[in-house]
């Protein structure tokens, strides 16, 4: 469902409590987020920001048009987020990154996110099945878990949300 956008959106307030977000190329995931952080913590968060870090190849620099096609695809996912926020009169900022490991991207992310809102959380979920194994433990989890402990060594908090399917 796509949303008008609203004429006055909320401001962000960068020394006040920020929900940030780690997202993918779908919304499911961050809107289940969004939706658990603000029931876990009703009114706690005055910002909520939006974070991507997406994967570029040698296409993407070949001087091909892929890395705008890219950037296109994320500010769109992006800006569903912020829209889906601002109509419901939250404030709502996006940060995206473009690299070859997705996970240090995200972690530079952080650090400018944490430098720019200084009292902000990062939540990212972590798919939880009822039946797996090894293959699928490491297919879907190591990316939140890494997070994770990159964020713990550089002092910033990080919540991993169980997501199950």
């Amino acid at each position: 469902m796509e949303y008008p956008r609203p004429t006055a959106p909320p401001l962000v307030e960068p020394n006040e409590p920020t929900a940030v977000f780690v997202v993918g190329s779908n919304r499911w995931g961050g809107i289940y987020a969004l939706d658990w952080v603000r029931r876990e913590f009703p009114g706690h968060f005055r910002n909520f920001v939006f974070m991507s870090a997406r994967t570029v190849d040698a296409k993407c620099y070949s001087g091909s048009d892929e890395l705008e096609q890219e950037r296109k695809k994320a500010e769109a996912t992006l800006s569903y987020f912020v829209t889906h926020c601002n109509n419901r009169d939250l404030a709502a900022k996006t940060y995206v990154g473009f690299g070859i490991d997705p996970i240090e991207e995200l972690t530079n992310l952080a650090e400018k996110i944490r430098q720019d809102f200084p009292h902000s959380i990062f939540f990212t979920s972590k798919l939880i099945f009822e039946h797996d194994n090894w293959y699928i433990r490491q297919l879907h989890s190591e990316a939140a878990l890494t997070m994770l402990r990159r964020l713990h060594l550089l002092n910033m908090p990080m919540v991993v949300l169980p997501m199950r399917l």
